[in-house]
């Protein structure tokens, strides 16, 4: 796994725990406007580290996906 591979997963999996956290702090109305305001600043940063790892798929910087299905057969 690149560099920028692990840097997307450890953000990916960082944000799916605040999610995870902040629904069920919506759900019971315990969400303040600090967590509503520090969650929307680690979301902002999603998109472009999705969109660059997907253009440098697309130059060849990082190996394409592979397709798993084509390997088990």
């Amino acid at each position: 796994m690149t560099r920028d591979t692990q840097r997307l997963v450890d953000v990916l999996e960082a944000t799916q725990w605040q999610l995870f956290l902040f629904v069920a702090q919506i759900r019971d109305n315990t969400a303040t406007p600090d967590e509503h305001h520090k969650l929307a600043d680690a979301i902002d940063e999603l998109p472009d580290l999705l969109r660059s790892h997907g253009d440098d798929i697309t130059a060849g910087i990082i190996p394409a996906p592979h397709d798993l299905e084509r390997e088990c057969a």
